[in-house]
């Protein structure tokens, strides 16, 4: 059986995200033995190396001490202007200077987008900027066309869109539960 700790990262600031219900929606299909704990990004202050020097604010702190029992940081997120928005670019900042709490971590990234390509840009940056970083990157998964599979209540309805992030989850953690080399 698993025991993985999964840190939940959501990319967005709109209150009535997509990608935040997404990121609901894989809490509620996470496998046994899988936890998952959101983290909220909104406090942390943009990347400044004059801040770092002097020793990273408490934002910054809190958020390295949720990374610590991590086995993986999974990141939901859209894809703005066929990249990342603002949000999940500082806390990859963050996470990718000294002491790297992510380190040996598994990391992917989820990205839910109303177009067809479903965040093609974006997961295509993804991974080019992880395969230099200390992490253990699973492949990114898109969800195009969102509209269609959202409910009146603004949350994941669609049952083939569900069966997938949860096969997505089942793979993540999986590679979360492997030892870190």
């Amino acid at each position: 059986m698993l025991d993985v700790k999964i840190l939940v990262l959501v990319g967005s600031l709109r209150r009535d995200s997509v990608n935040a219900a997404i990121a609901r929606a894989a809490i509620g299909v996470a496998p046994e033995g899988v936890t998952m704990t959101p983290h909220d990004l909104r406090p942390l202050p943009l990347y400044d190396g004059d801040a770092e020097l002097a020793g990273p604010p408490d934002e910054v702190m809190g958020f390295y001490d949720a990374l610590g029992p991590a086995d993986g940081v999974l990141i939901f997120s859209p894809e703005y202007n066929l990249s990342f928005p603002a949000l999940t670019k500082n806390a990859i900042d963050w996470m990718s200077r000294p002491p790297r709490p992510w380190q040996g971590k598994a990391i992917s990234i989820v990205t839910a987008t109303p177009g067809g390509r479903a965040g093609l840009s974006l997961r295509t940056h993804f991974e080019a900027i992880m395969s230099r970083m200390p992490v253990r990157v699973f492949e990114p998964l898109g969800i195009g066309t969102y509209d269609d599979k959202m409910g009146p209540d603004g949350e994941l309805a669609d049952p083939m869109t569900r069966a997938e992030l949860e096969a997505h989850l089942r793979g993540f953690a999986e590679l979360a539960a492997l030892p870190a080399e």
